[in-house]
């Protein structure tokens, strides 16, 4: 089996496999200090592990999980996997493969979805919930720009990094418009989805919202926006905002790439926000 952890630059930090019924997941962990509940990654649409490592390392203390979903980065396809709940469901077996019972969770743009559907599936498990750069689901949220939302629903980007390189600032808005170069090194050790993983994902934001159910989240949840996103605009995350029990918004003057170029401020934010 191929070594995983060959040429990885955040040493801390280990990739590894999982067997979940009958299929495979590949997942990373960063062991933190402490008795600090273990904090859950739940990643972008078509985004590989990889892209998170940097907000990883701003995230001092604490135990992190992530894993690529079916089909993407370097998890193969799932049968079975077609809805946000049915993630979900995923998302709880690798927390059980990995014997954690209470856990935080960042939800980070698609991953965003999948956070929400696991506090209101499992609200006695998730403990607090950050949501970034997200929405209420596909049926229930304000979309971007039309080159923003006639991009999402393919994966040229990934396919061609030339191509990406030039439509995603387009996408991401703010900060990645003026310094595209920000986006370049963002988006450089993305790994290409499978076009089957990545179609899945997109049919199962569309076909999913929290709207029902989104007032009868109890958990204490921080929701990060960033003003000039492109992709998922802040009306969004106001609405989530809102309609939660006990959410408050952090806002910041950046568009949809924030979680990268704002990185170590929103490490700080998210470290005090989980402590509290």
């Amino acid at each position: 089996m191929k070594d995983l952890n060959a040429n990885n630059p955040h040493p801390n930090v280990t990739f590894a496999t999982l067997t979940i019924g009958t299929g495979r997941v590949r997942y990373l962990r960063r062991d933190g200090v402490g008795a600090k509940p273990p904090l859950l990654i739940c990643n972008g649409l078509g985004q590989s592990l990889e892209v998170l490592v940097p907000l990883i390392d701003e995230i001092a203390d604490r135990t992190v999980i992530a894993f690529d979903m079916p089909g993407i980065g370097r998890s193969p396809m799932i049968e079975g996997i077609s809805s946000i709940p049915d993630y979900a469901a995923l998302a709880m077996q690798v927390m059980d493969a990995q014997k954690v019972d209470k856990f935080d969770i960042l939800g980070i743009s698609w991953g965003g979805s999948l956070a929400q559907q696991m506090a209101y599936d499992a609200p006695d498990r998730v403990r607090k919930l950050v949501l970034a750069i997200t929405s209420a689901g596909g049926i229930g949220s304000w979309w971007g720009t039309p080159i923003a939302l006639s991009e999402i629903m393919f994966p040229m980007r990934y396919m061609s990094k030339a191509y990406g390189n030039l439509i995603g600032p387009l996408m991401y808005g703010g900060e990645a418009i003026f310094a595209p170069a920000d986006f370049r090194d963002y988006s450089k050790h993305a790994i290409a989805p499978s076009p089957e993983g990545y179609f899945t994902q997109v049919r199962a934001m569309c076909s999913w919202t929290s709207l029902p159910w989104l007032r009868s989240l109890s958990q204490p949840a921080l929701v990060i926006a960033g003003k000039y996103d492109g992709l998922i605009p802040i009306t969004n995350q106001i609405l989530l905002a809102n309609m939660m029990q006990n959410a408050r918004l952090e806002m910041y003057s950046a568009g949809h790439l924030l979680m990268y170029t704002q990185r170590h401020d929103v490490g700080v934010t998210i470290g005090a926000f989980l402590d509290s």
